[in-house]
């Protein structure tokens, strides 16, 4: 069965101050019967104070207390002249066997020794002993009076009977207040929530542009900003998954295209089909299968599963075995390459042939993209060096520059600065994206930036191997 949080907490909220409510009443109720007790007892010790006097006097006169167990009409007088103003009537008990008990002989009188001399004991009744001094406030005795907490005016009766009747009224009224006040709260509570909720759904419905209102600064505030976040990361992905799929259809609607007018002008005879039309054709088909096996091998970078083989191996042996192999294109393109490695052995924990597939698109961007002339040659800057926590690989050749805004999203895929480029000589946009991903697999950076010889500037740094 489906509770909503809502009705939870409403119900939590009443049954909170419901509990509260009945523990204020009975702790009131509890402290109200001790402070009426003590009450009544101050009250009968001022009641008696008359009647404590004249039996003091009385026992001055007599010497003891003896006299009063063949007396009682004695006492029942003292009692009368003591208690002029007080009203016997109701005051009458009875025992547990139903016995009748006037109010005199509830009355009990001690010698200083706690030995009764006058009345019963009565062990079913709470008695109060107060001390009957004489004059030099010598202990002679004591008067024990019976109290049971009975009210012998009816004002306090009407008074108590008031104030319990207020104290339940508070009780009602805090607890419909309280049920008052959570309805609201619980909503207040519960609202940020239910707006999740409903954005999910639209979510799920694949409309990521939604988002919650944040301004909370609670724990509810910060789960909407993360739902924002979240919401905001997804649609990135999905604008980001929609221009890639873009981009490749893209990218292989051309050379597909190629081919195909290629062959349809075959088959119409307006081209012939010779040496040279089939080195063309396999020129297509060669871009067309490097551009497939690049988006391949992304693709299994992005999910995980391209295969890495870590070993030990110096940055300096592979870096200078690259260089090595495309000297002779640079030379080519007239690209002078200067080479600078470190004197010492920078040894990583990696994969040799994704490090030189690294190296190699480097190089590749650097045949593509840089000028070179007899008269003005090109240059290339490959230099290693140890920095304080990383083995850091620089390469970076001359013009032509890449304009700083374009510098950021170098590494998007199939990202090129300039979108009119020629994709015969130009690249797939795949290469930085892969030298990227290799390299994160590594657990190191790249970036890029303006070279100081006019072209571009890249830094790899990965990190050193641990010393077992």
């Amino acid at each position: 069965m489906f509770i909503s949080i809502r009705t939870k907490l409403f119900a939590l909220l009443i049954l909170a101050n419901a509990l509260m409510v009945v523990l204020l009443l009975g702790f009131n109720a509890f402290t109200f019967n001790r402070s009426f007790s003590s009450y009544i007892e101050q009250r009968e010790a001022r009641r008696m104070s008359v009647l404590i006097e004249n039996l003091a006097d009385v026992y001055e006169d007599r010497g003891s207390w003896h006299w009063l167990r063949n007396d009682p009409a004695t006492v029942a007088s003292i009692v009368r002249e003591s208690l002029n103003n007080f009203d016997f009537r109701g005051q009458d008990k009875s025992n547990s066997k139903g016995v009748r008990i006037t109010y005199f002989e509830q009355l009990r009188i001690s010698d200083p020794d706690g030995q009764i001399v006058f009345g019963r004991a009565l062990n079913e009744r709470k008695i109060t002993w107060l001390s009957i001094n004489n004059d030099d406030g010598k202990l002679i005795g004591k008067l024990g009076v019976e109290l049971n907490n009975r009210l012998d005016a009816q004002v306090d009766e009407l008074f108590i009977s008031r104030l319990k009747l207020q104290l339940y009224l508070v009780g009602v009224a805090a607890f419909i207040i309280a049920g008052a006040l959570a309805i609201p709260f619980s909503g207040w509570l519960v609202k940020p929530i239910q707006r999740i909720t409903q954005a999910m759904r639209k979510m799920s419905e694949g409309d990521f542009s939604v988002s919650v209102d944040d301004d909370r600064k609670d724990e509810l505030g910060r789960l909407a900003a993360d739902f924002n976040h979240m919401a905001t990361v997804l649609q990135k992905a999905q604008n980001d998954r929609q221009q890639w799929v873009s981009d490749i259809a893209h990218e292989l609607r051309t050379p597909v295209a190629v081919l195909q007018g290629d062959i349809e002008a075959a088959q119409d005879g307006i081209r012939t089909v010779d040496d040279r039309w089939l080195a063309n054709m396999f020129a297509h088909s060669e871009r067309l299968n490097r551009l497939v096996s690049d988006l391949h091998q992304l693709s299994q970078s992005d999910a995980g599963t391209l295969s890495y083989r870590f070993e030990e191996l110096d940055v300096n042996n592979l870096a200078s075995e690259v260089v090595a192999q495309f000297r002779t294109s640079l030379a080519q393109r007239h690209i002078e390459v200067t080479f600078k490695p470190d004197e010492e052995p920078m040894l990583v924990d990696g994969d040799a042939e994704r490090l030189a597939q690294l190296l190699t698109n480097l190089a590749q961007n650097t045949l593509r993209y840089t000028d070179g002339s007899a008269a003005q040659p090109g240059k290339l800057q490959v230099e290693i060096s140890r920095t304080a926590e990383t083995i850091q690989l620089i390469w970076e050749d001359s013009s032509p520059g890449v304009a700083a805004e374009h510098i950021p999203r170098l590494f998007d895929r199939l990202y090129r600065v300039d979108e009119s480029r020629n994709r015969e000589t130009g690249g797939s946009g795949l290469g930085l994206a892969i030298a990227k991903n290799i390299v994160e697999a590594h657990q190191g950076h790249i970036s890029a930036a303006l070279s100081n010889l006019g072209g571009l500037r890249i830094c790899v740094q990965l990190p050193p191997k641990k010393e077992s």
